[in-house]
């Protein structure tokens, strides 16, 4: 238990001071990830090389694809925002697909992590500093974060940038590539229940065939 808890804490040394390094938004926009993966991972920290080496390992492939998949996303967008940005409302680029891939790139990366790392929980002598169950809703909650910063965000775009804004709004996907909806609470639903589809998916596959 103190080899434990001196991990967690070490763990969240590590990423408490880059987080408050970083500008007041962009440091808020990291607490969910940052949170995600204290909580799930802290304890593979004990062994991160180990816990490193795991993820080469031939098994399993799916989660790789999300979990390169999503960080491709997450920073290709945030590299293309920081180049686009100061000529105002950016629409170009990954954001003609979705309005948030930045968070859309999050919830991948986790994705893949959080079947990963069920999968060694059930499959392996691996241990995790919670159970499969728990890792699976601080999933949930890091997504339903980023679903609500989407929201508090566009509230911002809204105000600063009006009706160029709004008409972005009406033609881009909240954050499912090409599911487009006009209702606010249908979008919220929809980028709930597809992220949640996959993830069980890649579960019930890992159940099924533990080699992919």
């Amino acid at each position: 238990m103190d080899r434990k808890r001196s991990a967690f804490l070490r763990f969240v040394g590590y990423l408490v001071p880059l987080a408050q390094s970083l500008p007041a938004w962009t440091g808020l926009m990291t607490l969910p990830f940052a949170s995600y993966l204290i909580l799930v991972f802290a304890d593979l920290s004990v062994n991160l090389p180990r816990a490193l080496l795991d993820f080469f390992a031939p098994y399993p492939i799916l989660e790789k694809v999300f979990v390169i998949t999503g960080l491709f996303v997450l920073v290709y967008s945030a590299v293309y925002l920081i180049a686009k940005r100061k000529s105002g409302l950016v629409t170009s680029g990954p954001y003609r697909w979705v309005r948030h891939p930045q968070y859309l790139g999050m919830v991948l990366l986790t994705l893949g992590l959080t079947s990963w790392s069920v999968w060694i929980l059930n499959n392996t002598f691996g241990t995790g500093f919670l159970s499969p169950s728990q890792t699976i809703g601080v999933w949930f909650i890091e997504m339903l974060a980023y679903i609500l910063l989407a929201h508090i965000e566009e509230q911002h775009l809204s105000r600063n940038h009006g009706e160029s804004f709004e008409n972005y709004k009406s033609q881009v996907p909240f954050f499912i590539p090409f599911l487009k909806t006009n209702r606010q609470e249908v979008d919220i639903l929809v980028s709930i229940l597809v992220p949640a589809f996959l993830l069980f998916g890649l579960l019930a596959v890992g159940r099924i065939s533990p080699i992919l």
